[in-house]
């Protein structure tokens, strides 16, 4: 990190688009995370099977995959103001589909609409974030994710909270469209468009993105894969192999949630005075000590100190990783933000599925230990990463 980037950490400014984006990011998360804690309760009242229900996860992350296909072109079609408002109203159209359906195909078709519309909203903040705030953008992606922790752990309250008090699962999207829409009347009028740097049209469309770009984003989708394999399976692990109670396990999992969000705030912090890649080997590597503690529990209380622990390094991967990947591709912003959703989705679509198939063969406590490669491949990736020769904006 130069002495320019560094002072320009330190002097981190948030300005109103930084806080509209932050708004955004959070909404995006509750909504994608509550499809978790609902699902129980759309599986009674609809009679789904595991299997049917799981394909309101897979219909989610297929919206996401889209998107990173395509994404950069529907932003640059109609620009960054319409992808960003677009896209919130098309997750909330999405939402409301899944909430009025009253059969599966209805329920996974909003799922899908959630998923494509609520990807083509998140890349499009995190092209705003790396644009505004250029060196700092590290700082801004990290803060964006802690709001995005929060949301989704008050998504999991919200739903158990309306589902006690008699309201019904369904009003549990009420919050994220109340918050949609004063986030609306304040921020609507901000100017995305004028943060963007002009690139010309051929190079944008004939440059390739570089090598370092890949590197960190494989890192992303390992990052990415062991978080959900966690937030997937977590409590079934913690309930068959390290003998916890169904309720109990289901209650331990918010340690990870709890922990993610305290490794956000603590690498955002952090970020302001120490380079992005090197805080990302630092946080894998502290998952990668924590999560053996986790796997090989000889009793609950060492299982849910690995959990916490993989969830405290963990939690920063995907911020840090969409920074670093995003520096090393300069000129191919809306490119690169796309590409890396789908990394992203496509981990969140693979990755739990396939522990899964492994459980039905090896059992959960055989199965887990595949996180175990994906964190050590990320951070040899990582050091690759580090040492990979940066490209030159120039060049692109």
């Amino acid at each position: 990190m130069d002495v320019n980037e560094a002072a320009s950490r330190r002097a981190f400014t948030r300005y109103r688009v930084t806080w509209a984006t932050y708004g955004l990011v959070g909404y995006f998360a509750y909504l994608e995370t509550v499809l978790g804690p609902l699902m129980p309760f759309l599986r009674a009242e609809m009679g789904l099977s595991y299997t049917v229900a799981s394909l309101h996860f897979s219909a989610f992350a297929m919206g996401g995959v889209l998107v990173g296909l395509i994404g950069e072109r529907v932003e640059g079609r109609w620009g960054r103001t319409t992808a960003l408002w677009g896209g919130a109203a098309g997750m909330a159209t999405g939402a409301l589909l899944l909430a009025l359906a009253s059969a599966a195909p209805g329920t996974i078709a909003g799922a899908f609409v959630m998923g494509f519309f609520g990807s083509l909203l998140l890349i499009t903040t995190q092209a705003v974030l790396s644009d505004r705030h250029g060196a700092g953008s590290v700082v801004a992606i990290t803060e964006s994710n802690v709001a995005a922790s929060a949301c989704a752990i008050l998504a999991s309250l919200a739903v158990a909270f309306f589902a006690a008090s008699g309201l019904g699962w369904r009003s549990a999207f009420v919050p994220p469209m109340v918050a949609l829409f004063f986030l609306a009347v304040n921020f609507r009028l901000e100017s995305l468009e004028g943060s963007r740097r002009k690139e010309p049209a051929r190079r944008e469309a004939s440059s390739r993105l570089p090598g370092r770009f890949w590197i960190y984003w494989g890192v992303l989708g390992l990052g990415v894969s062991v978080e959900w394999c966690i937030a997937y399976w977590g409590a079934d692990f913690l309930e068959n192999a390290v003998g916890m109670g169904r309720s109990g396990a289901a209650a331990a999992l918010t340690t990870f949630f709890g922990a993610m969000l305290a490794g956000r705030i603590a690498a955002s912090r952090l970020a302001r005075v120490l380079p992005g890649a090197v805080l990302l080997v630092a946080t894998l590597s502290l998952a990668l000590a924590g999560f053996p503690l986790l796997w090989l529990a000889p009793t609950p209380v060492v299982g849910v100190l690995g959990l916490a622990l993989t969830g405290l390094g963990i939690g920063s991967v995907y911020p840090l990783g969409i920074s670093v990947a995003v520096s090393s591709a300069p000129g191919r912003l809306e490119t690169a933000t796309a590409r890396l959703a789908l990394a992203a989705a496509g981990a969140i679509l693979v990755a739990p599925f396939v522990l899964g198939a492994l459980a039905d063969l090896a059992g959960i406590a055989g199965a887990f230990g595949v996180v175990l490669p994906m964190l050590l491949i990320a951070v040899v990736l990582t050091l690759a990463g580090h040492r990979a020769p940066m490209p030159q904006e120039e060049s692109c």
